[in-house]
């Protein structure tokens, strides 16, 4: 859709909405507020879905990567193991009330 006519639409709208709001004050009010009632959650559901379908046609072209552990991967996380279990004995000893040495 061409960008002017994006905007000639839009003109046409606002001047058919302001004089639909001259001559019939009461019905445009009520009328654009049940239209605002209805079409914020319409436009969410509709975007929201858009942007999943974006997403699911998207997914198809990533790429994931696998990467096996090499050694010093494998020391650093049995090193971290170590470290919490020291840290969740602490935790243990203050909690008993018994001073660490």
């Amino acid at each position: 859709m061409d960008t002017r006519l994006k905007y000639i639409v839009a003109i046409t709208a606002a001047m058919g909405f302001m004089m639909a709001a001259y001559f019939y004050p009461a019905e445009t009010f009520i009328t654009f507020t049940a239209g605002w009632l209805f079409f914020i959650p319409a436009a969410f559901v509709v975007y929201m879905t858009w942007s999943f379908l974006e997403y699911m046609k998207e997914r198809k072209h990533r790429i994931t990567v696998g990467i096996k552990p090499t050694e010093a991967m494998r020391v650093l996380a049995r090193r971290e193991a170590e470290l919490k279990k020291e840290k969740e004995m602490m935790y243990e000893e203050l909690g008993r009330g018994i001073q660490p040495r």
